[in-house]
């Protein structure tokens, strides 16, 4: 995560119990988050990433459980990301785990579509810096940031990283090893998963520069498709 260049990194850095039902891929590049005892939701680009030939397994509560497979959205276009200029795919995917996740509350699914204006946590494992200088390198660390959603689409929930004064108080926007983290919404009294972190605009300047504009996959438009395939109820 990089945020705001006048806060500290030590504010953004949070203990990953206190979020049990988020966890990473590849000693943390790449996220996911626990929607069922059984099921994680993530970016479909991430998980294609995720091997067939060998058991792959992610810790959740201090327990290690192996993944048993991976399902991409069917509207996910593999080569999209080789073409930012054609960014309209649906970047989600999730993967199933061999057995289910114990003394873990999984994560609802924001399933509204009023989420312009509201503010959300953003959780990751990747690189860390804050908006003058861009992302710094990583420590596999659990951080976060906020952001405000300022614009919905089809396909996203868009954020703008605005330079102090303006924007939240923990500003900050993802790095590299953030995709597939959620963006996390308070609604009815719980935190619900509105977006799945895919990629960002940041034009000709350093990724996580101030002025760039972040993409979270929407979930609200798809969160049909996540329930039927994982079993969920409304």
């Amino acid at each position: 995560m990089i945020i705001r260049h006048d806060r500290s990194d030590k504010e953004s850095i949070v203990n990953a119990s206190d979020w049990p039902g988020v966890t990473n891929f590849f000693r943390g590049s790449g996220s996911a988050t626990l929607i069922a005892p059984d099921w994680l939701l993530t970016a479909a680009h991430v998980a294609r990433f995720i091997p067939t030939n060998i058991q792959l397994s992610v810790e959740l509560a201090g327990k290690r459980y192996p993944i048993a497979r991976t399902i991409s959205c069917p509207f996910y276009e593999p080569k999209w990301e080789q073409d930012e200029d054609n960014p309209d795919t649906v970047d989600l995917a999730v993967v199933q785990l061999a057995m289910p996740v114990e003394d873990v509350v999984p994560f609802k699914l924001y399933d509204r579509f009023d989420e312009v204006g509201q503010e959300v946590i953003l959780l990751g494992w990747g690189e860390c810096g804050n908006g003058l200088h861009g992302a710094r390198g990583a420590d596999h660390t659990l951080r976060r940031a906020t952001n405000q959603i300022h614009e919905v689409d089809d396909y996203w929930i868009k954020y703008r990283f605005e330079a102090p004064p303006e924007g939240t108080v923990l500003e900050g926007v993802c790095a590299g090893g953030d995709s597939g983290g959620p963006a996390l919404l308070w609604h009815d009294g719980q935190f619900k998963i509105a977006g799945v972190s895919s990629w960002q605009d940041h034009g000709d300047r350093p990724l996580g520069t101030y002025g760039c504009i972040e993409h979270y996959a929407r979930v609200s438009k798809f969160v049909d498709w996540i329930r039927e395939t994982c079993g969920l109820k409304d």
